[in-house]
């Protein structure tokens, strides 16, 4: 595992958040995994630069990613129909994935190939703003929802010698309008006619060692302080999905960085609790919007889905390939001392400080907010439900108590925080009102 002032391999990183989309979506599961490689495979026949290359194969990994936080009927006609028209509101993911992105130096040139990627080949001449990579990405998203609709998913190599004229006659039509001609001809000429091209996409656990082969082979690597800013734009992309947890997991994160700074957490320590608070949630990419903003109470069959957003987010922080620490932190949240939390049943002897924190956090938080059930509670009300918690074994009385001593003081550097989240998701929302004019 990696600890924190050495450097991170960040392919681990981009197949992680690339996969969310499936998660929330199963009907694009992999898609950007195949978008990803066949703009590779087409920029490669190119030659560009490395640097080219590589901005191209992050691109097509989160080209979606703003599908995380809008999916609108029009992404849903052209997942069923390559050839749909695309009207502006096709472009608002791509406008709040570019947004996202842009907010980190590291993602600057990857975010414009994502904000121009379903600019048609014609809108590309007229706009010289839109790079040549975007291009590429749009041919290949076009590609690859051709193929989703029409290779058998329970035998997907049983009808590819039907599938390849009906996608060549697809792409030639389509030539000088939607998609370059160069381009096209490239993708014809040199790759779909070879069988390795759709054993490669159409084999999950192939490709994904593919693209992890290929991400690492730029050794593209950031200093491991960077991955702070990388959870900030995962704690986002679960936050902003409802306006009633906007600000939740930064809240989180302050919370549990401050209730640490009074166990004398070490710095890198403090760094790592709160890339854990950023990140305990983004399981509830896999949990349907309809239970996370439910009026009432949920059903019994409600709740058993939304406790599995903890497991999700263990499974997804796992392959992050980070200390400890931070997957432990982030994925006991919701265990107990007395063994009743879940998802794994932990208890007291199992769970350290840090995660015995991040607990509290979490509900400190939580009851702080508005819910589409309640509004939310002042700090103080929220101290003395958390007493009771503690008072039944199940939260740590020392930490309670820590809260309690230092509310005011906690609750001032949690608002600040939250304060930048809501600027962000208020502009976001901006986006989307704008787009829907």
């Amino acid at each position: 595992m990696v600890a924190l002032g050495q450097t991170i391999d960040i392919s681990k990183f981009l197949l992680a958040i690339s996969s969310m989309n499936g998660l929330s979506d199963p009907a694009i599961n992999n898609h950007n995994y195949r978008v990803a490689f066949i703009s590779y495979l087409i920029g490669n026949e190119i030659s560009f630069s490395n640097e080219f290359l590589y901005n191209l194969l992050v691109a097509g990994l989160l080209h979606d990613i703003g599908l995380l936080l809008v999916h609108i009927r029009e992404d849903v006609a052209l997942l069923k129909n390559p050839s749909a028209k695309e009207t502006k509101k096709v472009h608002l993911h791509a406008e709040v994935g570019y947004e996202l992105l842009k907010k980190f130096p590291y993602f600057s040139k990857i975010a414009k190939i994502v904000k121009y990627h379903h600019y048609s080949y014609q809108e590309a001449i007229e706009n010289k703003d839109i790079p040549f990579s975007a291009a590429i990405v749009n041919l290949a998203d076009r590609i690859d929802i051709f193929i989703i609709n029409n290779v058998d998913p329970e035998e997907p190599y049983s009808n590819i010698s039907k599938v390849l004229p009906k996608l060549e006659k697809f792409l030639t039509r389509q030539k000088g309008k939607t998609f370059s001609p160069k381009l096209v001809d490239l993708f014809l000429n040199k790759i779909s006619h070879q069988e390795a091209f759709w054993y490669e996409i159409l084999n999950e656990n192939c490709l994904k060692e593919t693209l992890e082969h290929l991400l690492r082979s730029f050794d593209n690597k950031l200093p491991s302080e960077a991955f702070y800013d990388l959870s900030q734009i995962l704690a986002y992309l679960i936050d902003f999905k409802s306006p009633f947890t906007a600000t939740h997991s930064s809240g989180v994160a302050q919370t549990a960085a401050s209730l640490a700074s009074f166990f004398k957490f070490t710095s890198p320590d403090l760094k790592k609790i709160k890339i854990a608070g950023l990140l305990h949630d983004i399981g509830k990419v896999a949990i349907p919007l309809s239970i996370l903003e439910k009026q009432g109470k949920l059903t019994e069959e409600e709740f058993n889905i939304m406790k599995s957003h903890v497991f999700y987010s263990h499974k997804i922080i796992s392959r992050l390939n980070v200390d400890n620490d931070i997957i432990e932190w982030a994925s006991y949240h919701h265990e107990t001392l007395d063994g009743s939390g879940y998802p794994f049943r932990l208890t007291a002897k199992e769970l350290s400080l840090g995660s015995r924190i991040m607990a509290v956090a979490d509900i400190f938080t939580a009851l702080r907010e508005d819910r589409p059930y309640k509004k939310g509670l002042p700090p103080e009300r929220a101290v003395s439900i958390i007493e009771e918690l503690a008072q039944k074994n199940k939260l740590d009385k020392r930490v309670v108590k820590v809260l309690k001593e230092n509310l005011s003081n906690i609750s001032m550097q949690v608002e600040e925080s939250q304060k930048r989240a809501k600027e962000l998701y208020h502009a976001l929302r901006g986006i989307v009102a704008m787009y829907k004019e």
